[in-house]
């Protein structure tokens, strides 16, 4: 399961869980609504002893005692959700049943028709499933067992009418958790999409911040990012597109610490002393805590980090080397050198393409990753055309400026 699945899965379930706790609640005070009113009345009955069917006081009070209980476990014990939904339904089944036996059994059977309509409101199918079974086979005991009214012993044909009703209600009930799940997911496509919307949006201030106190990096992390995205697509463990678009998230934020640097040691036009190049080697880890911050943004943090780290262990912040250091992080090293090479600074020119390239895998091994190799070599087709692309770019944003 890739992660953006993973994501969803985790916002469904969360989204499931939360409904069925309310749902939970809900059942149960319909249920105490019910046999509140139901007790009132049949004392109501009794009391002016008016001759009509009245239910068994006795059963209606062991109900509600019941019902107390489960209230009481649900709230003060501590057991799973899925344990106090099987507890609620199965409190659902027992009155259904004690109406049955309390209410002299006249026309009492619809009420088992409830079980499979309470249940399909949980969308859940296996239990939809099993407790419509155990409704129907409730059903089929009771009014093979006892008779459907007190007026007259019920026959074949009412037994099986009442079964066909039972299983036709059931069957709609079901197709009803289709409907539901397709809800689900809608609002949490919904969540998600509206999420990965806002997260651009924050990334993209964070570019244009950072661009507009450095215009010598004007560019670069978008490059940085199609660079980054290119050669992931080469690697077997980047064939998802939502890791794709992690890639392309993290090489646009890679260099936000640049924010927190001083300007004039970014756009000094002379090579940087000692002092001024350990002051830039902290970009890294401002970029990190700034990042880590950010809610929907932590899963960057890795790759804004250590995109400095180096194969042999030579690298900034923390010297890590090898596989030790993220794949990510691993990938952004490659794109970062890449564009920093055939970029202009201050304090040098650009190189070309060609030069670039032979500079790149002379590092694989020591810079780079060296199972990366045969990737450099499959993306390098892909990288001219960004680089002739992005390039031609910037020729005429420099030509505008100049103008300007």
């Amino acid at each position: 399961m890739n992660k953006l699945s993973s994501e969803k899965e985790q916002l469904l379930q969360k989204l499931i869980l939360d409904y069925d706790r309310t749902l939970n609640i809900q059942i149960l005070r319909v249920c105490s609504i019910y046999i509140l009113l139901s007790l009132s009345w049949n004392l109501i009955f009794q009391w002016l002893n008016v001759p009509f069917s009245r239910a068994d006081i006795t059963v209606l009070l062991i109900c509600f005692a019941v019902l107390a209980i489960i209230q009481i476990i649900l709230k003060y014990v501590t057991i799973s959700e899925k344990l106090k939904t099987h507890a609620v339904l199965l409190f659902v089944v027992f009155v259904i049943i004690s109406l049955y036996y309390g209410s002299g059994y006249s026309e009492s059977w619809s009420y088992f028709l409830l079980i499979p309509i309470v249940t399909s409101l949980y969308g859940n199918r296996l239990l939809s499933i099993f407790y419509s079974i155990m409704g129907f086979v409730s059903l089929f005991i009771v009014i093979t067992t006892l008779p459907i009214s007190t007026y007259y012993v019920s026959d074949g044909i009412d037994i099986s009418n009442s079964l066909l009703l039972y299983v036709i209600v059931a069957t709609f009930s079901y197709l009803l958790i289709n409907k539901l799940n397709m809800l689900y997911n809608k609002q949490v496509n919904t969540v998600v999409d509206s999420l990965e919307t806002t997260l651009e949006q924050v990334v993209n201030s964070f570019v244009v911040a950072m661009e507009a106190k450095d215009h010598y990096t004007f560019g670069h992390s978008e490059r940085v990012s199609k660079y980054a995205v290119a050669l992931a697509g080469q690697l077997p463990d980047y064939q998802d597109e939502h890791q794709l678009k992690t890639i392309r998230l993290i090489g646009l934020v890679h260099d936000i610490g640049k924010i927190s640097i001083p300007e004039d040691i970014l756009t000094k036009s002379t090579p940087l002393t000692k002092t001024e190049f350990d002051i830039i080697k902290t970009h890294s880890a401002l970029g990190a805590q700034m990042i880590e911050k950010v809610e929907g943004l932590k899963s960057l943090k890795s790759g804004v980090l250590y995109h400095h780290e180096r194969w042999d262990g030579k690298g900034y912040p923390t010297g890590k080397k090898g596989t030790d250091i993220p794949i990510e992080a691993r990938i952004l090293a490659v794109a970062d050198s890449f564009d920093a090479i055939t970029s202009t600074r201050p304090y040098r020119s650009e190189r070309t393409f060609d030069e670039a390239m032979t500079e790149i895998e002379s590092g694989i091994g020591t810079h780079y990753d060296p199972g990366f190799a045969d990737a450099i070599r499959a993306v390098k087709a892909e990288f001219k055309e960004i680089y002739s692309d992005t390039h031609d770019q910037l020729d005429e944003f420099e030509k505008l400026t100049d103008f300007l």
